[in-house]
């Protein structure tokens, strides 16, 4: 199968998911958090529906030996921008320079991510499984330590942030087993396929779980770009360390990489820093006078 087959699966996934993930931000502001609430929503129900199909395509894609995580996650972020046009158009969002600095910084870092992917490590993919598990415990420490700063500290940190940094370590966990199922299942081995189906499990529901409370906390651009970030360093890393999938080595790819890299460090610091501004309360206001219902909820 050609790796641009799963490239293009990935940016149709990517486009229907983030599509899904603005509709579902619209029936949060709409009905708030009660989540009885979302199945009476058309707007929510069909959210969802683009996200179920999007990600049955990013399935797709990722059973394609020839193409490794490392490279399709990155280009996942092309939702990004259907989340930024439709979040100031259809959800009536605004943002300064600075944070449309740091969207274009995050998207040209996983550009520059996926650009760095190398022709002689799409072959070599296999699962590693003492590492893997090392992994999966040290994000599920990263996401209690996530869980307790939104609990002790919220007063303190940009809740939006810490709402997008716990999805994206998440739904990062929930893609990485995505492309650990595909590749046990094609090495026939059920017991890292019942691990993958497990971290896939947990990682995505409790990423869609808190993605939809970050949403009723804050902005679905600075929300979901943040996620975005996360997620992306969450499957990379996991990608080189328990994938067996190499950092490059020619001098081009390994500068892309590092750019990469660096952009997404900027642009993540750009949107931490300028998101706890007086530009995060203005959606939940406009959802509080349109349903005072959700302004009890959060």
């Amino acid at each position: 199968m050609s790796i641009w087959i799963a490239i293009v699966l990935t940016l149709i996934a990517s486009t229907g998911m983030n599509l899904g993930l603005v509709l579902q931000k619209k029936a949060a502001m709409e009905r708030g958090w009660q989540l009885g609430r979302f199945y009476r929503s058309p707007t929510w129900c069909t959210g969802m529906g683009l996200m179920v199909v999007g990600y049955g395509l990013f399935i797709l894609a990722n059973s394609f030996r020839v193409a490794p995580i490392s490279l399709l996650q990155p280009i996942f972020a092309f939702g990004l921008l259907v989340v930024a046009l439709l979040a100031v158009v259809y959800l009536h969002e605004r943002f300064g320079a600075l944070e449309w600095l740091g969207v274009i910084l995050l998207i040209a870092g996983v550009v520059l991510l996926g650009a760095s992917a190398e022709e002689s490590s799409r072959l070599s993919a296999a699962v590693h499984v003492s590492r893997l598990v090392l992994y999966l415990a040290g994000l599920g420490v990263l996401g209690m330590v996530a869980v307790l700063l939104l609990t002790l500290f919220r007063t303190w940190i940009s809740v939006e942030v810490l709402y997008g940094l716990l999805a994206g370590i998440l739904l990062g966990c929930g893609y990485l087993n995505t492309r650990t199922l595909t590749l046990a299942w094609a090495d026939a081995r059920p017991g890292v396929v019942l691990l993958a189906l497990a971290g896939l499990a947990v990682g995505l529901l409790g990423g869609l779980t808190v993605l939809q409370k970050g949403f009723q906390h804050g902005r679905a651009l600075i929300v979901t770009a943040v996620n975005l970030v996360m997620n992306q360093v969450v499957v990379v890393a996991g990608g080189i360390f328990c994938l067996g999938e190499s950092f490059p080595k020619e001098s081009a790819p390994f500068s892309a990489r590092v750019g990469g890299l660096v952009a997404i460090l900027a642009g993540t610091l750009i949107l931490a820093r300028f998101s706890s501004g007086k530009g995060h309360q203005a959606p939940q206001s406009q959802s509080a006078q349109s349903d005072p219902a959700s302004c009890r909820s959060v």
